[in-house]
């Protein structure tokens, strides 16, 4: 996995999930981003650092290679360590 982010002044944060080319079938590729997405939606510490009077946000890309990310837990743990990297700079 690969995160790319950048900031914004929208005061709330955007994703974007890119699997990497030839990742496998659409339903896979489409599973992948469903989970990613969920997982973002629940992380704690982005749902603090949510203020849109500051005007701070994060435009955020996540590239998922194949092979890399077969199970649930394995993205969780993966992601959750790169958006650790973002908000806790």
């Amino acid at each position: 996995m690969r995160l790319i982010d950048s900031s914004n002044d929208l005061g709330y944060d955007r994703i974007i999930i890119i699997p990497a080319k030839h990742y496998g079938r659409a339903v896979d590729r489409n599973l992948v981003r469903r989970r990613a997405k969920e997982i973002f939606r629940c992380y704690p510490e982005r749902i603090l650092e949510e203020n849109p009077v500051q005007g701070r946000g994060h435009d955020i890309v996540l590239i998922v290679y194949p092979g890399k990310v077969s199970d649930f837990s394995l993205l969780e743990s993966g992601f959750t360590k790169l958006l650790d990297r973002i908000y806790r700079r």
